[in-house]
Formats: C-alpha cells, sequence, structure tokens
C-alpha cells in the first residue's frame, strides 16, 4: 500500500523497502509473493527509485522475477521493464542482459506480459546503444515472429513502433532486409488500425532508404503492390510515408525504376503533385525525379503519357514554396533530355515562359541551376530558338552568366554559345549586356564556363555591328588569349573595324 504513493516510493528504497521485497519475493506464501509483485512494479515507476536502482546496480531482482515460474512475477517484471523503458535513466540502465530477458518476454505465452515486454522494446529501439544491443540479442527475428503469430492491436502498434525505430541505423537495416521484415510490414501497413499502419508505413520508409542491393531485395519482398494501396490512402501520415518510400526505391537500379512504373505508380505520382499538402506534393515530385533517372526511355516517355507535362505545368502555376519549384524544373530538365519530349514542352507555349519566370524571381541556387540547365538544353536546337525569344529567354540567359555561381554561369555560357550562333540573336545579346559578364568568365582561370563564354564571344564578334562593343568592354584582350588561333583573326577584324571608322570621322571633319 505505502508503494503505491509516488512520494513514498523513493523513501521506502531508502529505508531498505527494496531489500525486504527481494527477501520476501522467496517466501512460500502465494499471497505474499503476490503482494511483492505489486509492490515492485510500483517502484519500478518512480524515476527517483529507478536512478537508485541504476547506482546500487540492484536490477538483478526484477531480472529474476522475469524468469519466476509465477506468472504474477512475469508481469510485473515485464510491467517494470515497460515503465522502465519510459524514462532516460531507465533505458540507460538496461543493458545487455535486461533487453535479453525483455526479448524472451514477447514470447509469453500471456497477453498481457507480451504486450508489456514489446512495449519495453519499442521505447527501448529509440535509443541508438540500445537498438545495437537489441539486434545484437536477435530482437529483429523476434519481432518478425511475434509479429506474425499475434493479432493484438495494442501488440502489433508497439511491434510496428519497434520496427520503425530499428530501421533507422544502417547496420540493422541490412538485418531487417535479409530476414524479410519488408514482408511482415506489408501485411501490417494494411491493417484496419490506423496507427499499426503509420509506423508500418515508416518502418517501410526507413528501411527503403538503404543500399542498391537492399532497394532490390524489398522490392523483391512485394512491396511496391502495398506501397501503391498506402499511396491512395485517406491518411494523409501514410501517402507521406509511401510517396517518400518510392521516392527512395526510384534512386536504386533501373530495374528498380520500371517496376515502379509498371506497376501504375506515375498516375499516383501526378495526381499527389496536385494536393494541398505541401510534404506530400514535395515527395511525390522527388519520387518523379528519381524515375526520370533511368537510362531506359520509355520510363520519361510513360510520365508524358500519363500528361505528366500537363500536371508540371499546373504545379508551377500553384506552387509558392521554392522547394517544388526547383523539384517541377528539375524534372522538366531531366525529361526534355529526350527530343521527342523537348519539342512537346516547347509546344505547350505556357511551360517555358513559367520556367523563365521563375528563374527571374527570388529563389534558391538550386532552382536558378534546375532553369539554367532546362535553357541550355533548349538552346542546343534552332527550332526552339524563336520559343525562347518570345519567352524572354535571351535574357535570362545574360543574367545567369551575370551570376556568382559557376554552375549557372556553365549553363548560361553554353547556352550563349548556341543562341549567338543564330545570326539575329548577335546584336540583341550584346544589347542586352552580354559582352562583359562573357570577358569576367574568360578571366578567370578556373571556371569551367571559360569554354563557352570564349566561344560565345567569338560568335558574337562574327558582327560587324558588336565590335566597338566588345572592344569597349574589354573584349580584345580577352579573344587574344584564346589559343587557337581564332582570337587573333577576330582580334585583327575588330582593329580593321576601328581603323575605317577613325578614318570615316576623319573625312567627315
Amino acid at each position: 500500500n505505502l508503494s503505491s504513493d509516488e512520494k513514498a516510493q523513493h523513501a521506502i528504497y531508502r529505508q531498505g523497502g527494496f531489500k525486504t521485497l527481494d527477501t520476501l519475493s522467496h517466501s512460500d506464501c502465494e499471497t505474499c509473493k503476490r503482494y511483492v509483485a505489486i509492490a515492485l512494479q510500483f517502484m519500478a515507476s518512480s524515476v527517483e527509485v529507478q536512478r537508485s536502482l541504476f547506482a546500487d546496480d540492484a536490477l538483478s531482482l526484477y531480472l529474476d522475477v522475469s524468469t519466476s515460474s509465477s506468472l504474477d512475477y512475469q508481469r510485473t517484471a515485464a510491467a517494470s521493464f515497460s515503465s522502465m523503458s519510459q524514462t532516460e535513466e531507465g533505458r540507460l540502465m538496461m543493458k545487455k542482459d535486461v533487453i535479453n530477458a525483455v526479448l524472451r518476454l514477447c514470447s509469453h505465452a500471456d497477453l498481457h506480459v507480451r504486450r508489456n515486454a514489446v512495449c519495453a522494446v519499442a521505447n527501448l529501439a529509440a535509443s541508438p546503444e540500445a537498438r545495437q544491443n537489441i539486434a545484437m540479442g536477435g530482437g529483429v527475428e523476434v519481432i518478425r515472429f511475434v509479429s506474425a503469430a499475434n493479432s493484438d492491436v495494442d501488440f502489433l502498434r508497439d511491434a510496428t513502433r519497434a520496427m520503425s525505430s530499428l530501421a533507422v541505423d544502417t547496420a540493422i537495416r541490412e538485418v531487417m532486409v535479409s530476414q524479410e521484415i519488408p514482408k511482415s510490414l506489408s501485411k501490417l501497413a494494411k491493417s484496419a488500425d490506423s496507427e499499426t499502419q503509420r509506423f508500418a508505413s515508416l518502418a517501410l520508409c526507413n528501411l527503403c532508404v538503404g543500399t542498391q542491393t537492399q532497394k532490390e531485395s524489398i522490392v523483391k519482398q512485394g512491396v511496391l503492390r502495398v506501397l501503391l494501396f498506402i499511396l491512395r490512402y485517406p491518411d494523409l501520415e501514410v501517402e507521406r510515408r509511401a510517396s517518400l518510400a518510392i521516392a527512395a526505391l526510384s534512386l536504386g537500379s533501373n530495374q528498380n525504376r520500371l517496376q515502379i512504373v509498371g506497376c501504375g505508380f506515375v498516375r499516383s505520382l501526378l495526381e499527389a503533385t496536385s494536393y494541398p499538402d505541401l510534404k506530400l506534393r514535395q515527395f511525390a515530385l522527388l519520387a518523379l525525379n528519381g524515375l526520370v533517372l533511368s537510362t531506359e526511355p520509355t520510363t520519361k516517355h510513360h510520365i508524358v503519357a500519363e500528361n505528366g507535362l500537363s500536371s508540371l505545368l499546373s504545379v508551377l502555376k500553384s506552387c509558392k514554396d521554392d522547394e517544388s519549384t526547383h523539384a517541377c524544373i528539375y524534372l522538366l530538365g531531366s525529361l526534355a533530355e529526350d527530343i521527342e519530349i523537348l519539342k512537346a514542352i516547347v509546344d505547350m507555349d505556357s511551360i517555358l515562359p513559367f520556367v523563365v519566370q521563375k528563374l527571374g524571381a527570388a529563389g534558391s541556387i538550386e532552382t536558378k541551376r534546375s532553369a539554367a540547365y532546362f535553357l541550355a538544353l533548349l538552346s542546343e536546337y534552332q527550332e526552339c530558338h524563336r520559343r525562347l525569344q518570345e519567352a524572354n529567354a535571351l535574357e535570362s540567359a545574360v543574367a545567369l552568366i551575370s551570376l556568382v555561381d559557376e554552375e549557372c554561369q556553365y549553363y548560361g555560357a553554353f547556352a550563349l554559345a548556341l543562341l549567338a550562333k543564330n545570326k539575329s540573336f548577335q546584336v540583341p545579346l550584346a544589347k542586352m549586356g552580354g559582352v562583359r559578364p562573357l570577358v569576367s568568365i574568360m578571366a578567370s582561370k578556373h571556371s569551367d564556363a571559360r569554354h563557352w563564354a570564349a566561344l560565345a564571344l567569338l560568335k558574337l564578334a562574327d558582327n560587324f555591328n558588336n565590335h566597338i562593343t566588345i572592344a569597349e568592354e574589354g573584349g580584345i584582350k580577352a579573344l587574344l588569349e584564346i589559343g587557337n588561333g581564332e582570337g587573333g583573326v577576330t582580334v585583327a577584324n575588330l582593329a580593321k573595324r576601328a581603323f575605317d571608322d577613325v578614318k570615316q570621322k576623319w573625312r567627315k571633319s
């Protein structure tokens, strides 16, 4: 009765009450043993008592009662371990021997013992050190076995919670995949209990972050159809985790990507990009970006066939966050690597202007890099030049090479070099201020963009009307430093232009 009072529990311990309980635990009287069990369970819930047990190395009594033949004692041990695992102090003192005892109790015939034991495992799995001890004690196999053998909702909630925490650890993840935990989680992810479903989907999501070999093994264990099911499930947390799991799997092998596409994920992911939830939209775009990394062109064409370009245009029009914008433009750039899809993108009048608009807006440098790559791809094809001009992409290309970012400068210089081949663009590009940043890039000894900047400047110099501008912006020195001889010829042409200009002015005077 005294130990049921929280304020009295530590006083009882200090005054020798715990040692008395230890002595009474060996009594032949069943009634006495029952009261000992109740008192021990009460005292295990006190943080102060837990600290004292840790300091005095007095946890052996709970280990002894866990192996007792008395059901009351076994229930006490399981409930006490569950209480201890809920506090930082308790988790610290639960070492290998205690964890092994808890794992053994997970397979107990009594439901109350099993519930408390698996709850303790789930709580302990939140600690990195305890996770290692659980794995070394065979905890992964134990949880897999007991999850398959139990139908109790409370038990399965904690079992899936434990697996979701264990799956965070890289080494344990390998063990879990090899023991076909994904297959077990696939069944639990379809549970009628929402909490079990959430923890199972989280565990699957954490497992899918593994190595390429692990991802291939996970797919072979039949998780794709389950992920497709929960991706459409009316629970936002579950949908988020399913889309993130697919994003992780799509970053695996080509074989995985083809299987994901074959299971019908593209349509569901494209639908998810229109959801109002920000995280779900971002995860869906991430998954689609992973899919288009495939070397198989059919993956990209499948996205287009599912009306993917219209979906991406809707994202560009509606999204307010920079991360979604970046993911969307990055995806467009990957799709545009296919010439047929590139032409389809250009034929959609709205996509290119929106990309150019996002390039000029305030946003992250990653978004600008993605847009720059997209513009560079389009500039390779003469038939796209008119659309680029109509979308004000020429001004954007000039703005790109003015940014203090090597990747943006590289793509910008690449685009300008190709656009400058178009004779009708040569004077406009110079008037937009394209010469000075090109000269600056060429002055940088370590810039990867120097080659394309030099080519762009040479092409601009092909036009007689640009010669004075190039000379005024310091382009003569830059051209002389080009090592292939073209620079010297161009400078000679510039000098002739300057001489003719001076002669004309002398005649007028």
